[in-house]
């Protein structure tokens, strides 16, 4: 098989009062439904108390923090390499300053940026762009933005680059697809259009990219073509949850887009929970089983020669994706927080280890290959000489 590459998703939007004068995320409140019924039962709204009840079914083994906190980066940047990760997939919102509405907590992310390809760099892991739907988002702006983090950070030697992506950064474009292109056919068909307009003017230019829109089903595969997309990944850790977050539908996904010279990366995980602040999603729950359905998702992935593969995710703490260090935790409520017992806080790091140890052996047997951190470390000699 050719080199598969693995990339976890990761995000910067929490923030405690030491840090950043207020909390982020960690007290996320409770999440509306779209019926009434439901609403009456979960009242939305409800916020959560950290440091001693945040937003997530599990305790960070470090304790709540701040994706300002250098001292954290730095530690959060060593463990992904140190897991054999290739890159993070650095959860951003738009430019700083633009006048957007952003996630949930309007926490602007590209203010943290720098920081993170300084950690990553050091740590020797790669930086990819996983875009995010801020306020009135388009084809146009996302091309604009495209050309911002080109111009911003696209000489830095952290961003992660590969002779599969043909030496361009790699974006990952969440809530794009045929489904969210509109709210009737004809704007969805126009979507495609559009993307291929916009697109024309990016391709071979400084911030062309390797882009990846999200794939939803069966509907993104004509939608790849006709926006001139380099391909797909399914995101959700919920195997099930959409077609393309179906573990089973994967052989056929990756069939039928190569056939039409576009890629498709699976998205692997070791479970869903978002109950704390989804209360009324425990249908989509997926239990870990102390680590079977993480190594479910592995088997599966590794099973269909993907182009390459994401992880979903290292610190999404409210959807209870990740895999970075949990501990147990009780409340003075009395409510339990979980930790990954029977096993160690690091254990899914450590699994994933074992994982991606399995992908760079297959990699090795088929062509001598140089890590992430070897190119990066050549890509700073250089700038210093230059």
């Amino acid at each position: 098989m050719a080199c598969v590459s693995v990339h976890a998703a990761f995000y910067l939007w929490y923030g405690t009062p030491a840090v950043d004068g207020a909390w982020r995320h960690w007290d996320h409140p409770s999440m509306p439904h779209w019926t009434t019924s439901m609403n009456l039962r979960f009242p939305p709204g409800v916020r959560h108390q950290p440091p001693d009840a945040p937003h997530s079914p599990f305790y960070p083994a470090r304790g709540v923090y701040s994706s300002g906190d250098m001292a954290v980066l730095t530690e959060q940047m060593s463990e992904l390499a140190r897991a054999g990760v290739d890159s993070v997939m650095l959860s951003w919102w738009g430019q700083q300053g633009a006048n957007v509405t952003r996630d949930s907590q309007g926490v602007s992310t590209d203010e943290r940026v720098a920081a993170v390809l300084e950690a990553a760099a050091s740590a020797g892991v790669g930086v990819s762009w996983h875009l995010e739907p801020y306020g009135g988002r388009t084809p146009a702006s996302i091309v604009d933005d495209l050309r911002y983090l080109a111009r911003t950070y696209g000489q830095h030697p952290a961003v992660w680059r590969s002779d599969t992506t043909g030496g361009r950064p790699l974006v990952f474009l969440y809530d794009v697809s045929f489904e969210h292109s509109g709210n009737d056919q004809q704007s969805r068909d126009a979507a495609g259009a559009e993307w291929r307009r916009v697109l024309a003017g990016l391709r071979g230019t400084d911030a062309d990219a390797m882009l990846l829109s999200l794939y939803i089903d069966e509907r993104d595969d004509d939608f790849l073509i006709e926006a001139g997309i380099d391909g797909a990944y399914s995101y959700f850790a919920a195997d099930g949850f959409t077609h393309g977050a179906t573990a089973a539908k994967w052989h056929a996904i990756v069939e039928r887009l190569g056939a039409r010279g576009k890629h498709f990366v699976p998205s692997v995980g070791p479970g869903y929970d978002d109950t704390r602040i989804r209360p009324w999603n425990a249908h989509n729950m997926r239990a870990r089983e102390a680590g079977a359905y993480y190594d479910r998702m592995w088997e599966a992935a590794l099973a269909i020669t993907p182009f390459a593969i994401s992880i979903t995710s290292y610190n999404e703490w409210g959807e209870g994706t990740q895999i970075e260090g949990a501990r147990t935790h009780t409340s003075k409520a009395g409510e339990v927080y979980l930790g990954y017992e029977p096993h160690a806080p690091d254990f899914y790091l450590q699994r994933t280890s074992q994982w991606t140890e399995r992908v760079k052996e297959r990699c090795a047997r088929k062509s001598p290959s140089r890590n992430m951190g070897e190119k990066i470390a050549d890509r700073i000699e250089l700038a210093t000489e230059l």
